[in-house]
Order: C-alpha cells, then structure tokens, then sequence
C-alpha cells in the first residue's frame, strides 16, 4: 500500500529541504534485509501524488516541496491537509471500531499473559497510535526536525520568526 506523507523540516533551500529528507528516511530504514521503519521503499518527490507524469518515480524531482518563506498559505495549507487525512483515518478507526461494540472490560478480562491474533482491539489501538503521536502510515504529516507528528512545534517556530521550514512530499510503500 501507498501513503502521502508531508515532511517538514528546517533547511537553507529547497535542495537541502529536499535530500535532507531523502538522507534521513534511508536512514531510518535500515538494511535490504532488517527494516527498522513502518515503510519498506518510498519516493521523495510525491510519487504517484506528483503531477509531472514523467517525474513521478523520479527520487529527485523537488517541484512539490513547499517553501514557508515563497509560500506561506500553500505551506500552512499543505499543512492543514495532512492533518484532515489524519482525522479522516481516526474517524474511520473511530467508526470501526464503534460497530464492533467490543467489551473491553471482557477483552482485558480474559488476557491470560499470551498475545491475542485477533483484530477485535486492532482500531483502538491505532487510534491510541494516533492520539500518541506515533509517525506511521496514518500520520500523513511529520515534523522531522522535531520528530514528532505534532504541528505544534514547527508552528511555534514559524510564529517566532523562523521562516526556513519547508514540506517535502514523499510516497511511502508499506
């Protein structure tokens, strides 16, 4: 499966933005045969998002990264965007897992100290993911610079005066 992420993070230009976030995610990924991130290939760039059919697997294609300083109301926009497909994955979890009408009183109940394989708690626990701030495919916005999914910080940031933030949109495969 694919997913859309908007990563911000703090850098000189759009090119150092751009590689920065390259740089970082092949590092969290670990080796061809030990991953150690929730994403196993991604696409800097946008991938199947961007518009340019002829760049769209194009790992160096930087015409979707979003500049604060050029473009604030793009960037906070962008920024907005992310956080509604956010709410829209909780929402659905939400939805889920309300027509499940799961005991949990009973579930924990009958914990027994051996993992459970079943789902009947899988949309609660992705929606604790969520509330807790956990970078996964449902994050669809992280702040690199702070490691956090949380706008808060970069907007604090920008607020004081700081304009170097930049989005850089990459198409994660998990």
């Amino acid at each position: 499966m694919h997913v859309l992420q908007r990563i911000a993070v703090q850098a000189d230009d759009k090119s150092h933005a751009f590689y920065s976030v390259k740089h970082y995610l092949e590092t969290q990924m670990g080796s061809e045969y030990s991953y150690s991130s929730w994403y196993d290939w991604f696409v800097t760039g946008g991938g199947r998002w961007n518009p340019n059919e002829d760049s769209q697997y194009n790992d160096d294609d930087q015409s979707m990264t979003v500049s604060y300083e050029d473009e604030p109301r793009k960037f906070l926009d962008t920024v907005n965007e992310g956080i509604a497909q956010r709410m829209v994955e909780f929402n659905q979890y939400r939805k889920t897992f309300n027509e499940k009408n799961v005991d949990i009183n009973s579930v924990l109940d009958s914990y027994d100290g051996q993992m459970d394989f079943g789902f009947q708690l899988y949309d609660l626990y992705k929606m604790i993911d969520m509330t807790q701030g956990k970078w996964d495919y449902n994050s669809h916005f992280y702040d690199m610079y702070h490691d956090t999914t949380n706008t808060k910080y970069m907007l604090d940031s920008i607020d004081t005066g700081n304009k170097n933030w930049y989005l850089v949109f990459v198409d994660f495969h998990f």
